[in-house]
């Protein structure tokens, strides 16, 4: 079989479980992805990839490309290697992945096709606030989606409610193909510890240094909080210089740290120990698919405030395991903060509460289970 995603470091970080457990059940695997977003990541990534024993070729497309001619040739290299390795079954994940790896799969007649939405990428976060030029983009995405959700022996996995309804409205697949399987899974033997660990007077945001990601609210409201709480630290965990419109700059990130708002790790390999220590994980995304970090934060037993919109609602139980605030507001964002820093008691609540949430739904080993149920399931059709 073969996985199409649209860069290795997303592939290793939320797909490499999926994929040996796809080869434990018999399937040979393949990874067919474009350019690096983060030349850092990826050569991380790559070493994994090779350790694992996995195929990997690459094509010149990239995720945030715009290069009409470019972005062909990527789709004529994918149809290339899907012609070359006649797979039985392609898993496609990520915008693009879904858009190439559906339309090569359907031109290469593969047996079958897995499509995995796991967020609509930045020009459907983006969009509206663009202008005509991006949703042009939407619309000609949307068109050929069609034809690449048309294979007739297809399934499309979903990771929220709301991704579920919008292809339900679109018409693009029967409602009895999508199946919801609620993220990419956490692998929960990592987190048996954290229940004993102290959690730290911490506020961490981990994820890509983009816009998108609510990377300048949070550090609006951490410039403000921190004149509130200085005894708190306000940690941005994530890569910079990323391959994308809305990345924040090295610059910017270090000056931010340099004026002690918040402090900036970089890219960190092993988000386990930050995630165990700290007290409240914050995603204040403006739209995801199911954000793996914040499955992670409730295995960790973290408290969670994360942003009202797709993915990140359904990844916490409001009032629960965490608190929601609108998109693009770093004044509510300081106000739900603020109330759980100074609340001890309902912030281990919400770590409490959301380990349990975890366990009962998001294990790796569950969604691994699933998914190759589904392979099994069209190559059996």
């Amino acid at each position: 079989m073969a996985y199409v995603v649209n860069h290795a470091a997303f592939f290793v970080s939320h797909r490499l479980p999926l994929a040996l457990g796809a080869r434990k059940a018999g399937l040979d695997v393949a990874l067919f992805t474009g350019q690096a977003g983060s030349e850092q990541m990826e050569a991380i990534a790559v070493a994994q990839l090779a350790a694992s024993g996995i195929l990997h070729r690459r094509m010149v497309s990239r995720s945030s490309g715009m290069n009409p001619l470019l972005e062909l040739f990527g789709l004529l290299q994918l149809i290339s290697f899907l012609l070359r390795y006649r797979p039985q079954v392609v898993h496609c994940a990520s915008p693009k992945g879904v858009l190439y790896g559906g339309l090569a799969a359907r031109i290469c007649r593969v047996p079958a096709v897995v499509l995995a939405i796991s967020g609509m990428g930045y020009a459907f976060t983006q969009g509206a606030q663009q202008g005509a030029a991006r949703r042009w983009i939407r619309r000609i995405y949307g068109f050929l989606v069609r034809f690449a959700f048309g294979h007739p022996n297809g399934r499309v996995i979903v990771q929220n409610e709301d991704d579920r309804a919008a292809l339900h409205v679109s018409g693009v697949i029967k409602p009895e193909r999508v199946t919801l399987i609620p993220g990419s899974g956490v692998d929960l033997t990592l987190f048996a510890n954290s229940k004993q660990a102290p959690k730290e007077r911490m506020v961490l945001l981990p994820a890509r240094m983009l816009e998108d990601k609510g990377v300048r609210e949070f550090v609006a409201a951490a410039r403000k909080l921190k004149q509130l709480v200085p005894d708190w630290r306000f940690v941005l965990a994530g890569a910079a210089g990323y391959d994308n419109p809305t990345a924040i700059t090295r610059g910017e990130l270090e000056q931010w740290q340099a004026e002690g708002v918040v402090e900036w790790l970089g890219h960190v390999e092993d988000m386990v120990p930050w995630f165990t220590s700290t007290a409240i994980v914050c995603l204040p995304s403006y739209r995801e698919g199911m954000p793996k970090a914040l499955l992670e934060a409730a295995a960790a037993g973290c408290a969670v405030v994360t942003t009202d919109t797709t993915g990140c609602r359904e990844a916490i139980e409001f009032g629960v395991t965490g608190d929601l605030v609108p998109v693009r507001d770093a004044d509510a964002l300081a106000t739900a903060l603020l109330s759980l820093i100074k609340d001890e008691a309902r912030r281990l609540s919400y770590g409490e509460k959301g380990r349990q949430r975890a366990v009962g739904r998001f294990s790796v080993d569950s969604v691994v289970q699933q998914t190759v149920g589904i392979y099994k399931e069209l190559l059996n059709a």
